[in-house]
C-alpha cells in the first residue's frame, strides 16, 4: 500500500476509498449512504475493491482525525491479497471494454441511419433517430428534451413511471 511515511499515498487511498463509498452507493450496493444521511452529514469512506462491503462511516460535522481514518482504511486493505486487487482491476476492465463495445454499437445504429439517409439523397442529419441517438451518446442538450418527453409520456402508462434515466451527478447531487 506504499510507503506509511508517504503522505500522497494515503491520501490517494482515502480519496479512491471516498469514491469507492460513492460509487457504491450510487449502485445501490453497500455502503447503503454516502453524504448526509438523515441530515446528520456523514462521510463513507468504502473499500474500493469488488464484493468488499468494507466501509467507515464519518460524521461530517465531527471527523475523526485524517491519520485514524487513514490507519482503518491501510489496515483493511491490508487483508486483502494481491489476487483481490488484480480480480477488481479485471473487472473493471472487463466492464468498461463491454461500455465501449456497446457505445460502439449504437454509433453502428448512427452510422446506419445516417447513411441510409444519404442512400435515399436526404442530408445525413435528416433523420430523427439518428440525431435522437446521436445527442444521447454524445451528450448534448437535445437528449434532455428526449428525457422530459419519456417522463411526460411515462405518467400515463401502467409500469412506465420514472423510466426516464437520470444523469448521474444529478444523481450524486441529490444525495449530497
Amino acid at each position: 500500500m506504499g510507503d506509511p511515511g508517504d503522505r500522497s499515498g494515503s491520501i490517494n487511498e482515502r480519496r479512491a476509498a471516498e469514491h469507492a463509498g460513492l460509487w457504491k452507493a450510487d449502485l445501490g450496493q453497500a455502503p447503503h449512504y454516502t453524504r448526509s444521511f438523515a441530515s446528520g452529514g456523514w462521510t463513507c469512506i468504502a473499500c474500493p475493491l469488488d464484493g468488499c462491503d468494507w466501509h467507515h462511516d464519518d460524521p461530517v460535522t465531527q471527523p475523526s482525525a485524517q491519520g485514524i481514518v487513514e490507519a482503518k482504511l491501510r489496515e483493511h486493505l491490508e487483508t486483502h491479497s494481491v489476487v483481490d486487487f488484480l480480480s477488481s482491476l479485471q473487472s473493471a476492465r472487463n466492464s468498461s471494454t463491454a461500455l465501449r463495445e456497446s457505445n460502439n454499437r449504437a454509433w453502428d445504429v448512427v452510422s446506419l441511419h445516417r447513411l441510409r439517409a444519404v442512400h435515399d439523397g436526404e442530408p445525413p442529419s435528416s433523420d430523427p433517430v439518428a440525431q435522437m441517438l446521436s445527442a444521447a451518446l454524445v451528450g448534448t442538450a437535445e437528449h434532455e428534451e428526449v428525457r422530459a418527453e419519456v417522463t411526460r409520456l411515462s405518467v400515463d402508462v401502467a409500469g412506465a413511471r420514472d423510466i426516464a434515466s437520470v444523469p448521474v451527478a444529478e444523481r450524486r447531487g441529490a444525495q449530497l
